[in-house]
């Protein structure tokens, strides 16, 4: 179906799906107002989870996946309480060191095969399954954002003591957010470890994280699609001006983080943007009007001022009035 792709745009398109269900993983989080930096220690157990089961206990693929899925919600289930008693900057350092030690904890460990990794896992996930997957999700978020869990989180994110007060377990909404963000990031380690046929702790370090969060940061929380998009267009640009892994990378990055939080702290999908956005357009549509108004009075004044110098019949107004258009239009 993808043979008039080259395999180099083959791979490059799946990892991109990857991390962009990885990128949904962070949008999750940060919809209910969570600071998470942990998705890549989730992500990190999803990987190996599969990977130790696929090449060793002989499992079949979906099962690993599944698998991984599961162990990711199940450490999130078990760290959440004591980690979301945090909040802002602590939540955040709270959740890098949950998210380190898991990786250093891969990386000491025997049966992971520590530093060096898993090798020659089967890459049994098609481009087709990828697309089809993340459809699915893309359904799957809209639903969630416009049910009664997804407005939660979001009142959760603009103010917790109003939401408190309209009846909204907090508490839950902020559970729930994590484990789920953890399952989706488990999902998106499994993933990548199928794909790419190679697995170690290398693939996890803080510097894999800040394209990430650059994606979910520029793209806002206000709706799902706004960093998924980002990411499609940062990764395209990579792919055309090739300054992915340079130097210059994390420059860029950088400099557009400031940009937005110049702009629009809040991301691209902030409603506060969007309805600057159109107001803008509205008063310009307005000034727009405005001046054609002007202009076909103009012309109509124009036109009785032609006739009353030519000493000509009285021209009726409302003649006049009916043909401003063609009149302001004749040169």
């Amino acid at each position: 179906m993808f043979n008039w792709l080259s395999p180099l745009q083959v791979f490059t398109l799946d990892t991109t799906m990857i991390t962009t269900v990885l990128v949904v993983a962070v949008h999750i989080a940060f919809r209910a107002g969570l600071f998470n930096l942990a998705p890549l220690g989730f992500a990190a157990i999803g990987g190996y989870t599969t990977a130790l089961l696929v090449t060793k206990q002989h499992w079949p693929t979906l099962l690993g996946i599944i698998a991984g899925i599961i162990g990711a919600a199940v450490l999130a289930g078990l760290f959440a309480l004591p980690v979301l008693r945090l909040r802002g900057i602590y939540l955040a350092l709270g959740t890098v060191a949950l998210a380190q030690a898991i990786v250093i904890g891969i990386s000491n460990f025997d049966f992971t095969n520590g530093t060096l990794g898993i090798d020659r896992i089967p890459n049994r996930v098609t481009t087709l399954e990828l697309m089809i997957l993340l459809i699915v999700l893309f359904v799957l978020l809209e639903l969630e954002r416009r049910s009664h869990f997804g407005r939660a989180a979001a009142a959760v994110r603009l103010d917790e003591r109003t939401a408190s007060g309209l009846g909204i377990n907090i508490r839950r909404i902020r559970l729930y957010s994590f484990i789920i963000s953890a399952a989706l990031a488990g999902l998106a380690g499994a993933l990548e470890a199928h794909r790419t046929t190679v697995i170690s702790p290398e693939q996890y370090g803080f510097g894999v994280l800040i394209p990430i969060f650059v994606y979910a940061l520029v793209g806002g929380d206000g709706h799902w699609l706004g960093p998924v998009l980002v990411c499609w267009a940062i990764v395209v640009l990579r792919q055309y001006i090739d300054f992915a892994g340079s130097a210059w990378e994390h420059y860029i990055y950088g400099v557009l983080l400031i940009v937005m939080m110049m702009l629009a702290p809040s991301g691209l999908t902030d409603p506060k943007l969007l309805r600057k956005l159109r107001f803008r357009k509205s008063r310009r549509l307005r000034l727009a009007a405005e001046r054609a108004a002007a202009d076909e009075a103009a012309a109509v004044a124009a036109e009785v001022e032609r006739a009353a110098r030519s000493g000509g019949d009285p021209v009726d107004a409302s003649t006049i009035i009916s043909q401003a258009p063609s009149i302001a239009a004749a040169p």
